[in-house]
């Protein structure tokens, strides 16, 4: 699916007017990647039981979509697992599980990832930063966008 295939399947006018409005401080392009990413991750969430695997840009928009209650719950109703998206902090989580939020599930990151390049294709460079395995990989481990695809569209050998 791409990008404008997302927008269009998923975004009103009226969404894209609120989003405007709360984060005017953004470029056009800025927002409109934002918004794209944070529909990704709702897109194949429904696989996602580790931690949230995006940055906080990203959980900024999801936040504001909450807010507008009726829309999100129609967003959710069209998406893959056509349910309610919850979302909880980690803080609210720990009173079940103090361990919550302090272990990785390196499994679960890279699943994501590989969801994510098999639903939209390939990650775009300036789409990684809000991704924080993928942004790790290439900032400190000092992967090529590139080796980051290869890597995710590599056949798994088992």
């Amino acid at each position: 699916m791409t990008n404008d295939q997302l927008v269009s399947a998923f975004l009103d006018p009226p969404m894209l007017h609120y989003f405007r409005c709360k984060f005017a401080n953004l470029q056009a392009d800025d927002l409109r990647a934002r918004i794209e990413e944070t529909l990704k991750f709702l897109f194949i969430s429904h696989e996602c039981t580790g931690a949230i695997p995006v940055n906080r840009e990203i959980d900024d928009i999801w936040h504001a979509w909450i807010l507008q209650t009726r829309e999100y719950a129609s967003l959710c109703e069209r998406l893959p697992a056509r349910g309610f998206i919850h979302h909880s902090s980690n803080d609210y989580l720990r009173y079940f599980d103090p361990a919550i939020g302090e272990q990785d599930d390196l499994g679960q990151e890279v699943k994501m990832l590989a969801l994510y390049v098999a639903n939209f294709g390939p990650f775009e460079a300036s789409r990684t930063q809000y991704w924080l395995l993928a942004d790790h990989l290439l900032a400190r481990r000092r992967w090529s966008v590139e080796d980051l695809n290869n890597w995710l569209l590599s056949p798994v050998e088992i």
